[in-house]
């Protein structure tokens, strides 16, 4: 599923290559056009000043079908078809009063360019009177054929493609670079913050000042936390990366109800401090890695906790290769629905600390769900709850 910046970026350089190759298709067209008219009717009236010179015809059907690429018609001084290499001469009207046929009785030659009443298509039609009296008339068709179009649009597309290509691969490195440069800047500003905090408890309880024990105990404790915090925070960074960089090793058959019951499990004190319900519904199997999956079920199940309702309830759908996990919690903004899956990314910044976490659960489950050739999308509403919908291939 197309991603909202992604959208964007095929709109913005879809309407940019469309700007730029659709007046260079008119132009190439007009340019061919106009030359290709230009190279027929040279060429009709070349050859009709040649026949007119000629003596020896004979027979004029035979003369009419040695034509291949121009349309051949020969008249008699009163209008009617004698032949015609490309019609039946008997069943044709009387051409009398064609404009070419009236200007070739009077000069010898004539012309007249019109859309034709057989093919539908402009024609150059070009008419020489013969030595024998009788008259010749060439006719072409001046528009470009199908095969032409084939060969004059196709290398300009493919300029195109070449070009949106390269503007894709460009916005991308650019979209890298940006995703770098936050990672960065949030890794700094995550791991600076309970190092600060273990710093400045650590400084109180050194200097001796503080000799309250259940002061010097009350800071321990968040000394202690803090590092939690940190370590958990290097821990989920390690396993991002180890996701990231290494491929599926062992794949068997995962029983997925059996990874969300022991998940189920594992969160039920954290739960039960909020009186939230988790429900496990359904099975299924997928091929993939134990471990991975039950940490991906277990980080959206924990999420669900983390900012679901107090008495509410988190739900574990499983339904062959589908799994969903859905809450009654706070729910999601729209505006930040699109960037809940990058690393660090919080929705309530302010009150994350309290929550605890690391903002790196989410971009481990996407992880996960690529690694094995999944797909994730989100649905929520700011105080209407989340779900996270996961389908797997096998």
């Amino acid at each position: 599923m197309m991603s909202k910046t992604e959208s964007v970026f095929f709109k913005k350089y879809a309407l940019i290559i469309i700007a730029v190759i659709l007046p260079l298709m008119i132009l190439s067209f007009l340019w061919f056009s106009s030359n290709k008219q230009k190279q027929v009717h040279n060429w009709l009236w070349t050859a009709a000043r040649i026949l007119s010179e000629s003596e020896n015809i004979v027979d004029y059907g035979e003369f009419a079908r040695g034509f291949k690429d121009v349309r051949v018609t020969v008249v008699c001084r009163d209008g009617v078809v004698l032949a015609d290499n490309r019609a039946n001469a008997k069943k044709m009207d009387c051409h009398a009063n064609r404009p070419e046929f009236l200007q070739a009785q009077e000069t010898g030659f004539g012309e007249d360019i019109r859309r034709s009443q057989t093919t539908g298509k402009k024609t150059i039609y070009v008419m020489t009177k013969l030595k024998n009296g009788k008259f010749a008339r060439l006719a072409q068709s001046t528009e470009l054929t199908a095969d032409f179009l084939v060969w004059l649009f196709a290398p300009i597309l493919f300029l195109g493609l070449c070009l949106a290509v390269l503007m894709y691969a460009y916005a991308k490195n650019k979209q890298v670079e940006r995703m770098r440069r936050e990672f960065v800047a949030n890794v700094s500003h995550e791991l600076k913050t309970p190092l600060t905090s273990i710093k400045g408890f650590a400084e109180l309880t050194a200097t001796g000042l503080i000799t309250k024990v259940d002061t010097v105990k009350d800071y321990q404790g968040k000394i202690v936390r803090q590092s939690d915090r940190l370590l958990a925070m290097i821990n989920d960074i390690l396993h991002l990366s180890k996701i990231e960089s290494t491929k599926p090793k062992e794949l068997v058959a995962v029983d997925t109800r059996a990874a969300a019951e022991q998940v189920k499990e594992s969160l039920k004190l954290f739960a039960d401090d909020k009186n939230i319900t988790i429900q496990v519904i359904g099975g299924g199997s997928i091929i993939a890695e134990p471990e991975p999956i039950y940490h991906l079920i277990y980080n959206l199940a924990e999420n669900g906790i983390k900012y679901g309702k107090n008495g509410g309830v988190v739900k574990i759908l499983l339904d062959g290769k589908k799994i969903t996990v859905a809450d009654d919690g706070i729910g999601i903004p729209e505006e930040d629905i699109e960037r809940v899956f990058e690393r660090f990314y919080r929705v309530d910044k302010a009150r994350s600390p309290e929550r605890g976490g690391t903002g790196l659960g989410l971009a481990i489950v996407k992880h996960t769900v690529q690694k094995y050739n999944g797909t994730v999308t989100l649905k929520s509403g700011e105080g209407n709850g989340t779900q996270v919908y996961i389908e797997f291939k096998r």
